[in-house]
């Protein structure tokens, strides 16, 4: 007797596709737009998260992490303010395994950005 596998539901491939078109993953690659685009995954994960279907969780999850890799390529304090803002929303709406992995990341994102503004700061030594 063969397997009949569900067809996936309209609805959760609308989501997944209108969330790929907002386009976060590329604003993020572009400096001048990271610190908008960390605001409106933050704004996403707080009103939002719990209501999206699971792929749609898994995309802007990894969007979380590729924002906090790409943190020390944008040398701005507005860009840490909003990589801030972004861990703020990830602490409170996302599940506990997903959000030590994001925590660990913005870690060492961070420090990697001290230290490339420190070397940019002095250059003479």
């Amino acid at each position: 007797m063969p397997v009949r596998r569900r067809a996936p539901r309209p609805q959760d491939t609308g989501v997944v596709k209108r969330y790929a078109e907002m386009g976060i993953a590329a604003a993020l690659s572009r400096p001048w737009d990271y610190p908008t685009a960390c605001r409106e995954l933050a704004e996403l994960l707080r009103h939002g998260y719990a209501g999206l279907p699971k792929p749609a969780q898994a995309l802007a999850a990894a969007d979380v992490l590729v924002a906090f890799r790409l943190l020390p390529d944008v040398q701005t304090e507005y860009a840490l303010a909003a990589a801030n803002g972004l861990l703020l929303a990830v602490e409170t709406s996302l599940p506990k395994q997903k959000k030590s992995q994001a925590v660990s990341e913005f870690k060492c994102s961070v420090i990697l950005h001290k230290r490339r503004a420190k070397v940019q700061q002095e250059p003479g030594m």
